[in-house]
């Protein structure tokens, strides 16, 4: 009697009864895995398209920022300098002006497309901002280049059809020449229009960082839901792990560790490996990488722009200005060398601007070889050089050296100098104004300033006119 229920007992559980349990379980759990593998890639899918959309809102407002900085450099370019060498209307800018204006970037253009995008409120009120000050940018170009052109009367030329030249009112037209040359001058040079100019350049700046901000915050929304499906996936691999041991190993390898790996390296400003994790991963990284390289192209091409020369690929007037301001420390000696290029006007005059352009990039490669690496062109046939560290013997010789070049190279170049033996006493920009004002072939210094004479350049062959005797 004893014997009946202790196998009954050991035969209660029978494989036809755990398998079927075993299988529901199991089953239950691919499926788990099944749906929190697609929930991780959707996520994937939604932080890619969050990044794409955030990289073409934030394109978008800056190239508001690019179109009106492009609008004011050509305008201002041919307010300031209405006529070219020749004497003739100087209309390169203005038909630069005019194809910015067919490019659909302008303020209002760029704020109709940006009221459809899935942007903040904050961000849109700050773009609009920028429009509005960039609207009032471009009306004051417009109406300088009204009172400009009625001085100096446009040539009737297709390029310049496109430009909406306002009519002068009748106190604008009582104006003497000279008096619409000053008022076009103010529209484009006085506070409001930097005012404007600034509100621009802030408010897209601002409205780029909340675009970036709000990116941001779903961006860690979206990976702490991927975190959450993560440790879901880690929990039911670890309860299968016997059973299923390779496909843990699988999405570990190929889904969890690369999106944990990408968190750190995005966190780091680094780039994403593109041969790690599935195909949605891998777009992810691809995308991610591309923005990178575009963003570090932009910002390269950006400050190239603004601070080379391209003719002579010398530094430009902006980069010396900022090279002055960031010159006002002491404790070394400076000397300060202006440079004017003759008989410029008659190459150009005489052989064509090609032989003008070729002139210009000799001097430089005369100037840059001769007085070192901190040499710019400020424009025209106008360059500039500094030394620092250096004493009036050592100069002296630069300067002898630089006229065996001129001699070498066949060129004549008009040469003035201030020097100073402590930077300390003085600053860049008064060495400049010294330079500038005592530009004969003396080399004068402020605080101690010894004399240096320097020999007149030579003069240029087949050439009747001569050398100008300043720095313009």
């Amino acid at each position: 009697m004893k014997d009946k229920p202790e196998k009954k007992a050991a035969g209660s559980i029978s494989i036809h009864t755990v398998v079927p349990p075993i299988i529901g379980v199991l089953s239950v759990l691919h499926i788990v895995i099944i749906v929190t593998i697609m929930m991780i890639n959707r996520s994937s899918s939604q932080l890619s398209t969050i990044m794409q959309n955030s990289a073409e809102y934030m394109n978008e407002a800056t190239s508001l920022l690019a179109g009106s900085s492009l609008m004011s450099e050509t305008s201002g370019n041919f307010i300031l300098m209405p006529l070219a060498e020749s004497g003739e209307v100087n209309v390169m800018p203005l038909a630069a002006y005019a194809g910015e204006l067919a490019v659909p970037r302008r303020g209002d253009q760029v704020m109709a497309r940006f009221r459809q995008y899935d942007v903040s409120d904050e961000a849109k009120d700050l773009l609009s901002t920028a429009a509005d000050s960039a609207n009032k940018l471009m009306d004051a170009q417009l109406h300088a280049i009204a009172l400009v052109s009625a001085v100096y009367p446009l040539p009737d030329i297709d390029s310049l059809k496109g430009i909406p030249i306002p009519a002068l009112t009748e106190e604008q037209q009582a104006m003497t020449d000279e008096q619409k040359l000053s008022a076009a001058k103010m529209y484009v040079l006085g506070s409001v229009y930097s005012l404007n100019k600034q509100s621009v350049s802030q408010n897209v700046n601002k409205c780029v960082e909340t675009i970036r901000a709000a990116s941001a915050v779903k961006s860690a929304d979206t990976g702490r839901r991927i975190n959450t499906l993560r440790a879901i996936l880690w929990f039911t691999t670890v309860t299968i792990m016997l059973i299923l041991i390779g496909t843990f190993i699988v999405l570990y390898t190929q889904l969890i560790y690369p999106l944990a790996d990408f968190v750190r390296l995005i966190s780091a400003n680094q780039s994403l490996d593109e041969k790690k994790g599935l195909r949605e991963v891998r777009l992810l990284a691809i995308a991610y990488n591309s923005l990178v390289k575009r963003r570090d192209a932009l910002d390269s091409i950006l400050r190239s722009a603004a601070e080379t020369d391209v003719l002579t690929n010398l530094p430009n007037r902006y980069r010396f200005e900022q090279y002055m301001l960031e010159s006002g420390d002491s404790g070394y000696s400076v000397a300060v060398l202006l440079f004017d290029i003759n008989y410029l006007k008659q190459t150009n005059d005489t052989h064509g601007h090609l032989a003008g352009d070729t002139l210009i990039r000799t001097a430089a490669e005369v100037i840059s070889s001769c007085f070192g690496a901190d040499c710019f062109r400020f424009g025209g046939d106008e360059f500039a050089a500094v030394v620092k560290n250096c004493e009036p013997e050592k100069i002296q010789q630069m300067i002898r050296k630089f006229e065996e070049a001129e001699k070498q190279h066949n060129v004549s170049i008009s040469l003035g100098c201030a020097y100073t033996e402590e930077i300390g006493g003085t600053t860049v920009k008064e060495l400049l104004d010294e330079a500038w004002t005592k530009r004969t072939k003396e080399c004068t210094s402020i605080k101690k300033r010894p004399t240096m004479r320097i020999a007149p350049p030579p003069e240029a062959p087949n050439l009747t006119k001569q050398p100008k005797s300043g720095i313009v």
